[in-house]
């Protein structure tokens, strides 16, 4: 089992890592199996990603820009070094700059698999609802990588996905991003509120963090908050739960001051897979959670 070592990023970027290197071995001998790999939000390949107009997005990317750098890459170099390689790459990604960037670096670097992988000029939730409906999930076996820049990825793309019976999903969830939206009166901009329900995939997100209201002397007042960081890892594992045949706990990433920005989980869609597959994740959580403490 890899160690990580490094930068924070580095260290998160590693435990993927790990986990692929891990798949691809106990896939090995499957060989009536097509394996692929999927990475959601590929970027360029070895670039910063630009910003964008929505400061809680912003927020994400200063973030994650580290991490996001060299994800897609590194399956590549993992795939490279197996016995058993993955048969198909499907890398997705919106900017039609990032993209011509991130197949430049494909050809020049990996000449030899460059015909294995597909590049996906798209949105990430559209490109994979369409890959979800045009692949065999009786031969196919999928590891996906969701790292989002911010709340980009819907709940009905997590559910597809984990509806395939057939995919390991690696998600960065957007912790910082539901931080701040939750407001401490419980007064949230409507546009916010859709952008949660999306993210959650129900409205009852409200009151489960907002389950009372406290009265002022003229009979109004706010809602009281209860909006704690555990309280959210739990929601949104127990959410995954109700999907996937098994799900990893969470590992919680931190920024230098100790805010929490992301919390890294994976869920199992195959029920018959879900044992193996849960003890190698939840030892590279607990390896990486040991390390952001």
């Amino acid at each position: 089992m890899a160690s990580f070592g490094g930068a924070w990023s580095e260290q998160k970027l590693s435990c993927v890592e790990a986990y692929t290197a891990r798949y691809l071995q106990v896939m090995q001998k499957q060989s009536w199996a097509t394996l692929h790999y999927v990475d959601a939000f590929a970027g360029r390949g070895k670039q910063l990603l630009p910003a964008l107009p929505d400061p809680i997005d912003n927020e994400c990317i200063e973030a994650t820009a580290n991490f996001l750098e060299g994800s897609a890459i590194r399956a590549l170099n993992v795939s490279s070094d197996s016995s058993r390689g993955f048969d198909k790459f499907i890398f997705i990604e919106a900017n039609r700059t990032a993209s011509v960037e991130l197949e430049l670096n494909v050809r020049a670097d990996f000449p030899k698999i460059k015909d294995r992988v597909e590049i996906l000029r798209s949105d990430a939730n559209k490109a994979l609802c369409e890959y979800i409906d045009t692949t065999n999930w009786n031969t196919t076996r999928s590891l996906v990588f969701l790292d989002p820049f911010g709340l980009e990825v819907r709940w009905d793309t997590i559910s597809r996905l984990a509806s395939t019976q057939a995919c390991d999903v690696w998600y960065l969830f957007p912790l910082v991003g539901v931080i701040r939206m939750m407001t401490n009166t419980g007064k949230i901009d409507q546009a916010w509120k859709d952008k949660l329900s999306i993210l959650f995939g129900t409205e009852g997100w409200y009151d489960e963090f907002y389950p009372m209201e406290q009265k002022s002397f003229f009979g109004t007042g706010d809602k009281i908050k209860d909006a704690s960081t555990d309280h959210i890892l739990r929601y949104i594992q127990e959410r995954l739960k109700g999907v996937f045949a098994a799900v990893t706990n969470p590992a919680v990433l931190y920024n230098s001051r100790g805010f929490p920005l992301f919390a890294l989980v994976m869920g199992v869609s195959n029920p018959n897979a879900k044992r193996q597959a849960l003890g190698i994740g939840n030892h590279l959580i607990k390896q990486l959670s040991l390390q952001t403490t």
